[in-house]
């Protein structure tokens, strides 16, 4: 990364106003957290933890770009009985540095997983993901499953069905041209403009500029017959009004699944879901 903004990397400013918004997004964190960075050839991973130790831990992947700041009010409904780490994501926006070891395929992403759970001690754990994390932790569970005890999945991209053509249409200049500005028009429209934190937009806005450009996983919707077979209890909370994807289709086809509850919140979009309704989902999480 260079200072003066070199073609395709983000300048050294910008990186710094990212940082310093996330910091005081997570500094006014409705409950206290511990910063845990955990070592390997992949590189340096935060992880954001809450709750008491020794609990029931419950892992948390972040929507791409939306930071783990997405999760602080559903950390705050959970963290009395359970013990919860939000993991700042290789390569999004975040506290994570890449090391030698890249993550650039399926594989690459579950060897990465397991440096996590056995970075922070754990044999397996509760995993929670939404949008692009909700399809890395159903990856995770479909090829680890013993590491995996129970699975929520927020509004699940390309893990069932594939996205809207309509919102493909809408995100592509973010895609391919990210900037802050794209990104918020992008959230407003999805959300049919939510009364949403202004902080958390402003820190996602800024890590669409400082984080631009970094390579993700390819997505690629497992086969019914594979996800037939994933026998971990499966919690699938939708949001009633996504534009991402066709949630009624989504319903559906959980239904393949042997252990799996299937809950849409008719009021909920898919941007906004883990911030507007984490009581409810936290209610939903305990009673599965």
């Amino acid at each position: 990364m260079t200072g003066d903004g070199t073609a395709g990397q983000p300048t050294t400013n910008a990186r710094e106003q990212f940082f310093t918004a996330y910091d005081e997004l997570l500094a006014d964190a409705p409950m206290s957290m511990d910063s845990i960075d955990l070592t390997s050839d992949f590189g340096v991973t935060r992880v954001h933890a809450a709750g008491p130790e020794g609990a029931q831990p419950i892992l948390f992947f972040h929507a791409y770009q939306a930071t783990s700041a997405e999760w602080l009010p559903l950390l705050a409904a959970l963290c009395s009985d359970h013990r919860v780490y939000a993991v700042d994501m290789m390569g999004d926006a975040g506290h994570s540095v890449p090391g030698a070891r890249t993550v650039s395929t399926p594989e690459d992403l579950i060897g990465y997983l397991d440096t996590i759970l056995d970075g922070l001690g754990l044999s397996s754990a509760e995993l929670c993901g939404h949008s692009f994390g909700a399809w890395i932790a159903l990856t995770y569970a479909i090829n680890r499953p013993a590491r995996v005890e129970k699975l929520t999945l927020l509004d699940p991209t390309m893990a069932f069905t594939p996205l809207l053509p309509h919102y493909v249409i809408r995100a592509l200049p973010v895609l391919y041209k990210p900037t802050a500005e794209r990104r918020l028009a992008l959230i407003r429209w999805e959300t049919r403009n939510a009364d949403l934190d202004p902080k958390w937009l402003r820190a996602t806005s800024l890590g669409t500029d400082a984080f631009s450009g970094m390579p993700t996983v390819p997505t690629k919707i497992p086969p019914k017959q594979v996800r037939a077979a994933m026998d971990r209890p499966t919690l699938v909370i939708l949001a009633g009004k996504s534009r991402v994807h066709n949630v009624r289709r989504i319903a559906a086809r959980t239904s393949h699944m042997p252990d799996v509850v299937e809950k849409t919140l008719p009021s909920a979009t898919h941007y906004a879901l883990p911030m507007t309704h984490a009581n409810e989902i936290a209610d939903l999480m305990r009673a599965r």
